[in-house]
């Protein structure tokens, strides 16, 4: 409380107050300044103007009152609430008698709760749900009391309105049924959800999930909250999933293939349990009988010379590893057939060991591939020298050697080389660059050699050297290490890019036991895969006597697996080479890490097949130019799902299921579909993360640029411990050529 006088040119004159005066100025007021004065001095600046115009009223008679902020003297600023009551005095002065509040508490928890109203606000319209709440009336009436935000997208723009007037207006007639028995539900006190349409004021009929939960009040009235959400695109992707399901198993009847499945019983019999169409294309007539009848009909119409190794095979069963068998059958129509069965092993659910496998005509393929091999054979004849490098070709090669060994056999040797990861030349800079590579690792084996020496191109990225006069295994190791150290000299620059280029030598010399250009091909080829085994950019004169098999083909899986992927490929408008790249980039990878070789054909099958799922995302969220919103990518979130769903009902890529689900969980548990984190993921699911982050980063995308190689490897190492699994990034940038013990080495 205080009591002053306003003097006649606005200034407020203090008379009488009590210490809270003292109080909210933050300490007493200097003696020799006028006290109503030294109040008016302490009044901030910015609220001056206010603080005036309430002086200006209570001098012109009224009652005033005023909130301004006051600089304390101990430097708290308070905000004060001023209101007085003026009176005339008879010498014509004006006496005041006012009240003065502190309110800055007040106003500082008025403006948290605006804050905290306007968040929560906020989440709800961030989150796209409609929540509300209501009560619900005897009778079924049901009364609005609170409507978030999210109410006017869902009708389309229209206003929500307490009475609901809109809502029920924009009802779609065929769902009014459900609607009220969902309001009736909830006037009983019981939980209850239902589906329904609103025809929204933009002229767009969305579905919608509404569900809500009751509380029975004191006064007997039920009390609903209530949340609303647009389900219109997930029923329109549970379509379209639905269709793609379809799709698949019309394609799988319509493939000409015969899928069936084995079990394999406690004596370690085969029993069919399931066969599929197709069976009497291959068997080459009608069929009748039960399973065993035609168990033993195929088994008779195997071809004599092939059946005591299709009997190894069947044994073979009960060890539980996948098996693929090429052999051949004389059909009940007296014709000769090839085919192919691959077998994969799955355990059912009592434990037993089932095979889920599929015979493959393959009798045109295989005419058609050798075909191809005498054409091959026929051109290559009718050259010389190789087109591409000017190396002598093989024909040629073989004439050579074939002379030396008459003329001279104890004193020549034979090296293969072959250029260490040259796949990755093509794949990371394209052919051009990789011809290029070529004839520079053709001219400087050709400058390393002696004039006596011939260099020819063995085979893709692969060569032969003869060598004259080499008297001993010492003088044949210098001669090849010569070779191989001219090539690792410096690095190849090819179209701008400069790549460390080196080789893997395999020597042997001729002698009693290697008389022919045949046999000098064959210990040779052994070396080299011993050079490569143990790291490449090496000479071995040591044959491998454990295992020199070559690699294989791709299986039919890996045939079938390019041919999903390219459909899907198609359907998101992306090169099929990404699903290549992916998958000889994790191949590669878990072959640098050593892993078990069914762990390497998931990583294959996996890299082509990762994306699969995406044929159930909507074109318009393929195609979209630009980054997805929210909504957009919970659709694009479930493709892993779909595509473990799509590639699960293929028994021959079944084994890649896990692998395509999981490559987009994050090492650190932050990815999805199950937010699985560290070990918990599979390995090849952690190797094909890191394969299709890099190809995607060095391809080109509607929405970014490609990297260079070398930054794309940066961001893999950024990516440790986060997104990616530390172990296989490291391999993964040793076989890319940027690990820390090379510069750059891709080829």
């Amino acid at each position: 409380m205080y009591a002053g006088e306003i003097t006649p040119d606005g200034h407020y004159v203090h008379h009488s107050g009590g210490p809270t005066l003292e109080r909210f100025l933050g300490g007493r007021g200097p003696d020799d300044v006028e006290s109503g004065r030294f109040w008016e001095s302490r009044v901030h600046p910015e609220d001056g103007a206010d603080y005036d115009a309430f002086n200006l009223r209570l001098l012109s008679g009224e009652d005033a009152e005023v909130t301004y902020r006051l600089l304390g003297l101990d430097g708290v600023t308070r905000i004060l609430w001023d209101r007085a009551r003026p009176r005339r005095r008879s010498d014509g002065s004006t006496l005041v008698h006012g009240i003065v509040s502190d309110i800055t508490r007040r106003r500082e928890a008025d403006a948290r709760l605006a804050e905290v109203r306007e968040r929560f606000t906020h989440l709800l319209d961030v989150t796209g749900e409609h929540v509300y709440l209501a009560l619900a009336h005897p009778g079924g009436r049901i009364e609005e009391l609170f409507q978030g935000p999210g109410a006017d997208r869902l009708l389309g723009g229209a206003e929500p309105d307490p009475e609901m007037t809109n809502w029920e207006a924009a009802l779609h007639p065929e769902d009014r049924a459900a609607y009220d028995a969902f309001n009736a539900a909830l006037a009983e006190g019981r939980e209850a959800d239902v589906e329904y349409r609103l025809a929204g004021a933009d002229g767009v009929t969305r579905w919608v999930h509404d569900r809500a939960a009751t509380r029975r009040r004191p006064d007997g009235i039920f009390e609903i909250s209530g949340i609303v959400s647009d389900v219109t695109e997930r029923r329109r992707m549970r379509a379209e999933l639905a269709d793609a399901h379809a799709a698949l198993s019309r394609v799988v009847e319509a493939m000409d293939d015969h899928l069936y499945t084995l079990r394999i019983d406690s004596d370690g019999a085969p029993s069919t349990v399931y066969r599929g169409p197709n069976r009497e294309a291959l068997f080459g007539g009608p069929l009748s009988g039960g399973s065993a009848e035609l168990d033993r009909l195929w088994e008779s119409l195997v071809h004599p010379e092939d059946r005591e190794r299709r009997a190894a095979a069947v044994a073979r069963l009960r060890e539980g590893d996948p098996i693929e068998l090429e052999y051949r059958v004389v059909g009940l129509d007296g014709r000769e057939r090839t085919v192919l069965d691959s077998l994969r092993p799955r355990t059912a659910a009592d434990g037993a060991l089932s095979y889920d496998g599929v015979t493959r005509d393959v009798t045109e393929r295989r005419r058609l591939e050798n075909e191809l091999h005498r054409a091959h054979s026929a051109a290559e004849l009718r050259a010389r020298t190789d087109e591409l490098t000017g190396a002598s070709n093989r024909r040629h090669f073989a004439e050579i050697v074939g002379d030396a060994l008459a003329a001279d056999p104890g004193g020549c040797a034979l090296l293969l080389l072959d250029a260490d990861h040259f796949k990755q030349v093509n794949d990371l800079h394209g052919h051009v660059v990789g011809d290029a590579v070529l004839v520079e690792l053709a001219r400087r084996l050709a400058a390393g050699l002696r004039p006596t020496d011939t260099l020819a191109r063995w085979g893709g990225e692969e060569f032969a050297v003869l060598l004259r006069g080499v008297g001993s295994d010492e003088e044949l190791d210098r001669l090849a290490q010569r070779l191989r150290s001219t090539v690792a000299r410096m690095p190849v620059n090819a179209d701008g890019v400069s790549i460390r280029l080196t080789v893997s030598i395999g020597a042997a010399r001729a002698g009693s036991a290697l008389k022919d250009l045949d046999a000098l091909v064959e210990a040779a080829d052994c070396c080299l895969y011993v050079a490569k085994r143990q790291g490449r950019d090496r000479v071995s004169l040591v044959p491998d006597l454990v295992d020199t098999d070559t690699p294989a083909g791709d299986s039919d899986a890996v045939h079938l697996a390019r041919a999903l992927a390219a459909t899907a490929a198609r359907r998101e408008g992306e090169p099929e080479a990404h699903a290549e790249q992916v998958a000889t980039l994790a191949t590669q990878t878990a072959e640098r890490m050593a892993l078990p070789v069914g762990v390497v054909e998931r990583c294959t099958l996996g890299g082509w097949l990762h994306d699969v799922g995406k044929v159930a995302v909507p074109d318009l969220i393929l195609a979209k130019p630009g980054p997805l919103d929210d909504a957009e990518w919970a659709v694009m979130r479930t493709h892993p799902i779909v595509g473990e769903e799509i590639v699960a009902r293929v028994g021959s890529l079944s084994g890649a299921a896990a692998a395509v689900r999981h490559h987009h969980e994050r090492f650190d548990g932050s990815g999805y579909p199950d937010g699985r984190a560290g070990d918990a993921i599979p390995i090849e699911a952690r190797i094909i993360a890191a394969a299709d982050a890099y190809a995607a980063m060095t391809s080109n995308r509607a929405y970014s640029p490609a990297l260079p190689p070398r930054e794309a490897a940066q961001e893999l190492r950024s990516s440790c411990g986060s997104h990616l699994d530390p172990s296989v990034v490291a391999a993964l940038l040793d076989v890319l050529g940027f690990g820390e013990r090379t510069a750059l080495r891709v080829a």
